[in-house]
């Protein structure tokens, strides 16, 4: 008679009574606002070949989410979809081909990667060009249970629980891409976050700390100002009361900052090319701010050799390094709340309406 190990055993149990054949989902079947998702049944994944289902123990809640709801991001994703890009839980099943996983074993899955197969091998990921956010034109991990390509899963190891951990990896890779890599932010450097308490800016705050640069930041009250400095802000402007780039070129004696991080857009870029040194550069990555921008004046934009890139999230190499700061301790979650995955049109509210200071997780077993 073959011998079971215990603990595979239970899991095998907890995978065949918590939804081998269904599972509860978020699920988008129109483009709108939030009354289009639906919670329901949906049929739970089954392991395909190099391929794993992970059972979802949380799942953060990013702008992107709600882009992809209203039809922003694209009309052509297939619907029913379930969206969901910061995804973190356990392995309950592997398919034919996969080596290195085995089930029960705590993953993260990539917050993005490259779907089209002739592109799946692209170094660096982002750099492709179908590239997306996980949970855009694949099932993403607002539900119980997601397959996932094995190449796509990343071990946890940071002690960290699943509700704080799901905050992180959109808005990490995002963070180190942009401060690491295109803002050249180094030891001595002086850089504004622009939303210093949203998912973006709490990350792109710690990272650059964690580069060993200062930090200025906007935020539009008081509660928000303390998440900021708890994430390491040394400055808090508050932007719905000064002037930002007269605020920055005070806090910097009139030299201006090196880099401007910037998740906003739109109204923000004004200001975010204002606040810069001559050959200072703004990265941008986002458009809650409004879709489309204008350089106030281009004489003093070109004169002093400021530079406007933008930012498309960033690498599995440039994830494992965000993760390696977490592991030390250097990098924490910005948790504002869980709420059960059955709320997540509500989160998505809150969110909308900037009643969020941080992150919202989503529990699906709640």
């Amino acid at each position: 008679m073959p011998i079971v190990h215990p603990e595979r055993a239970s899991r095998c149990r907890r995978r065949a009574t918590e939804g081998s054949n269904s599972m509860k989902a978020l699920v988008i079947r129109s483009f709108g606002g939030p009354e289009v998702l639906s919670f329901e049944d949906m049929d739970a994944p089954r392991a395909t070949p190099d391929h794993v289902v992970v059972r979802v123990a949380a799942a953060g809640v990013n702008y992107y989410d709600i882009l992809i709801r209203s039809g922003i991001i694209s009309r052509d994703i297939a619907l029913p979809h379930i969206g969901g890009s910061d995804v973190v839980g356990e392995i309950a099943e592997v398919g034919d081909g996969v080596s290195d996983w085995r089930e029960g074993d705590k993953v993260i899955v990539s917050p993005g990667y490259p779907t089209k197969p002739e592109e799946r091998g692209h170094v660096p990921e982002n750099e492709a060009s179908s590239y997306f956010p996980t949970g855009t034109f694949e099932r993403g991990g607002f539900a119980q249970f997601m397959l996932v390509d094995q190449r796509w899963l990343l071990r946890d190891n940071t002690g960290l629980p699943p509700e704080e951990l799901a905050t992180m990896p959109l808005a990490l890779v995002t963070a180190v891409h942009a401060v690491k890599t295109l803002g050249q932010v180094t030891p001595g450097s002086r850089i504004l976050v622009q939303a210093g308490a949203s998912g973006s800016g709490t990350m792109a705050i710690q990272v650059a700390k964690a580069m060993g640069a200062q930090v200025i930041t906007t935020v539009s009250t008081a509660a928000k100002a303390e998440v900021a400095r708890r994430m390491g802000a040394d400055e808090i402007v508050f932007y719905k009361d000064l002037d930002v780039a007269n605020a920055v070129l005070e806090w910097t004696g009139g030299a201006g900052v090196d880099a401007v991080i910037d998740p906003v857009g739109g109204i923000t870029l004004a200001d975010s090319l204002n606040s810069l040194k001559p050959r200072g550069i703004v990265v941008n990555f986002g458009l809650t701010g409004g879709a489309e921008a204008t350089i106030p004046h281009l004489y003093p934009f070109f004169r002093s050799e400021r530079r406007l890139v933008g930012s498309w999230m960033g690498s599995m190499e440039e994830l494992r390094f965000g993760l390696d700061l977490v592991r030390q301790g250097r990098i924490n979650a910005a948790l504002d709340k869980t709420l059960p995955l059955s709320r997540g049109a509500e989160a998505q509210r809150q969110l909308s309406a900037a009643q969020v200071a941080g992150k919202i997780a989503l529990l699906p077993w709640a």
